[in-house]
């Protein structure tokens, strides 16, 4: 008889229950890199089945309960969220979401070697997860109270751009791949509460952060390897409060403050190869110590609109104090350690200004700057080595802009934006002099232009031309190295970037739309070092056609492409690169009722790298099959 109840009891939970579930069947193969293609497209070849679910349930009077699924089993791609929500009492929401970040194993290229490239065995990837819960309590007249435990995780082997060394014939080039073990994860607990009184809100959230990693990296060379083992973990403090409020229909304002500490323990080991070690062999550190205390204030205040005007004001004091230990081996065949101390004082103040003015019909008009001041004092020191130096920062952003709609189907808009990075260093210490402490100052100005105009001509037609204009100098002053670096002051870099996009949108029919977008991205760089200079392309198209009230067809096409190659093999390794990547997919979808409706997906991919002679190449196809059922 029981039974019988439950049975009953369920089926009409069930039946007032809004659900949709949706199977996913797929399969994709690779000729060429496998691993291209998983590092491009963040999901496996091969086949995968799973899916999604979605739940939206009343439980009761104001309650409701809401679950959402999502799998993908060989791509290792997961997300639950559940969320049970009573009306004036509180909730409840946890979830778990996975997913799989691929890398491809392969190092550097250099067509003069017999072997050109050298590929890591194994996949390399990285599964980045996070799982929380939370519990809210929301009575009427009562704080709001929160509490909550969530953990971060990544754990698997990626690869690295550090590459090892290979030498054939005399030349040495580093194109040998490298990979990272890491296995870290950070446990936070939160707690909330927050309180209306009469017309000013106040907030407080405190969090408590534990942090663990322990990594290992592999660099390697042609023939020998340098293992270098990294373990830390730190306790953390946060505390927010904040209040802000409307203090009369034109006056805003708002406060915050925000207290941080942290306590970090560190190891370091690293076994090398002889003679490859920056020592006679191995090193490691016995300890590593790490305090940090920061705390920082903010207040802003909105007047406004008076008459279109609207002034906003803030203002941001930080001071920061961090301390550092290293108990150092720096050798496996002697016992004496060597001390490391190190000391990092910040004080910054940050202020900023906006307007905004909206009285010119269908026109805005705004226009923000910020500045921000700092003051940095550095001191490191060992039994054989120190350095103090103080650092003066000053930062600012200007930029103004406006949005305007002359007539009706016409928007145009645009910005100018200026920065300026002043990094000042006095080195009042330096027992050796060396990099980075010959620089004394370094400055970074970037110029930037900003421009779109949408038109609508007609309800069939719209398109969009935008334009942006960057222009970054930097500046470096140094003081003397013999034979090295001179003193003075010069010009050490330039960057320059232009991009242009056009986007359009085309209803010929009623049954039939395509969109489509084009950009170029024209760089320029210039170092003393080297100079660089490319451009990327990029097209997407889409199109959609309704056969009829029950089917539909749609068709997306991509391409990118770049021409950035330099060849330098005789002086150095080759810089940039030339690729051509495409990217078809097509589908079509079916209505068979009001509750079930069929998909199914063709992809085409291909992706061709010159610059490597082919090595990364790769095409892939994909097919797949889906049924989405309502009840």
């Amino acid at each position: 008889m029981k039974t019988a109840l439950l049975i009953i009891g369920f089926a009409g939970l069930a039946s007032a229950a809004e659900i949709e579930v949706t199977p996913v069947g797929q399969y994709v193969t690779v000729k060429g890199d496998e691993n291209k293609y998983r590092e491009y497209t963040w999901s496996n070849d091969g086949w995968t089945e799973g899916g999604d679910a979605t739940l939206h349930q009343g439980l009761g009077k104001d309650a409701t309960l809401d679950f959402t699924g999502h799998g993908m089993i060989n791509d290792e791609d997961y997300r639950l969220e559940l969320d049970i929500t009573k009306k004036d009492v509180g909730y409840i929401r946890a979830g778990w979401t996975q997913y799989r970040h691929y890398y491809d194993g392969t190092g550097g290229f250099f067509r003069p070697f017999s072997t050109p490239a050298f590929t890591l065995n194994g996949d390399q990837y990285l599964d980045v997860g996070n799982i929380f819960v939370e519990v809210g309590l929301t009575l009427p007249k009562l704080p709001k109270i929160t509490l909550g435990y969530e953990r971060q995780y990544r754990d698997g082997d990626k690869s690295l751009l550090e590459w090892g060394s290979v030498t054939e014939g005399g030349d040495t080039r580093k194109i040998f791949p490298s990979s990272k073990d890491i296995d870290e994860h950070t446990d936070i607990f939160k707690i909330g509460i927050e309180q209306d009184i009469k017309n000013v809100h106040i907030a407080d959230q405190f969090r408590y952060e534990r942090y663990d990693s322990d990594t290992k990296t592999l660099d390697l060379n042609a023939g020998s390897a340098i293992v270098i083992r990294e373990q830390y973990d730190h306790d953390a403090y946060y505390n927010t409060f904040q209040m802000d409020s409307h203090l009369k229909e034109h006056i805003y304002w708002s406060l915050g403050y925000l207290y941080t500490t942290l306590d970090g323990n560190a190891g370091l080991s690293v076994v090398t190869a002889p003679p490859l070690g920056p020592f006679d062999q191995n090193w490691a550190t016995r300890a590593i110590d790490v305090g940090i205390d920061s705390h920082v204030v903010n207040a802003n205040v909105m007047f406004g609109p008076y008459k279109g005007l609207t002034i906003s004001a803030g203002v941001q004091i930080e001071k920061t104090e961090s301390d550092g230990f290293s108990d150092a081996l720096l050798s496996t065949s002697s016992t004496t350690t060597n001390l490391i101390n190190t000391s990092n004082d910040k004080t910054s103040v940050e202020e900023m200004l906006g307007l905004r003015y909206t009285r010119i019909p269908h026109t805005t008009l705004y226009a923000e700057g910020r500045l921000a001041e700092q003051q940095i004092d550095l001191d490191e020191h060992d039994v054989t080595f120190r350095q103090q130096t103080d650092a003066d920062i000053f930062q600012q952003d200007y930029r103004v802009g406006f949005n305007t709609s002359p007539f009706r189907r016409v928007t145009l808009s645009g910005r100018l934006r200026y920065t300026l990075d002043k990094n000042d260093y006095n080195d009042n210490v330096d027992t050796t002099p060396g990099y980075p402490g010959f620089i004394t100052m370094q400055d970074f100005a970037t110029k930037e232009a900003t421009g779109k105009l949408t038109v609508r001509p007609c309800s069939r037609f719209s398109a969009s031309l935008e334009f942006q204009k960057v222009a970054t100098d930097i500046k470096t002053g140094t003081s003397a190295i013999p034979l090295l670096v001179p003193k003075g002051q010069r010009y050490s870099g330039q960057y320059d970037a232009n991009i242009y996009s056009v986007s359009a949108t085309v209803i010929p029919i009623s049954r039939l739309y395509l969109t489509g977008l084009f950009s170029l991205q024209d760089t320029h760089t210039l170092s003393e070092i080297a100079t660089y200079k490319g451009n990327v392309y990029t097209a997407i198209g889409t199109a959609g056609f309704a056969l009829d009230n029950k089917s539909d067809i749609t068709v997306e096409y991509s391409y990118s492409c770049s021409d950035n190659f330099r060849g330098t093999s005789a002086t150095a390794l080759p810089l940039g690169i030339d690729y051509h990547r495409h990217g078809l997919i097509a589908g079509i979808s079916r209505k068979f009722t009001k509750h079930v409706e069929a998909r199914l997906r063709y992809g085409w991919y291909e992706y061709v790298e010159s610059s490597t002679g082919g090595l990364n190449n790769y095409r892939a196809q994909l097919a797949s099959a889906s049924c989405t059922v309502r009840f």
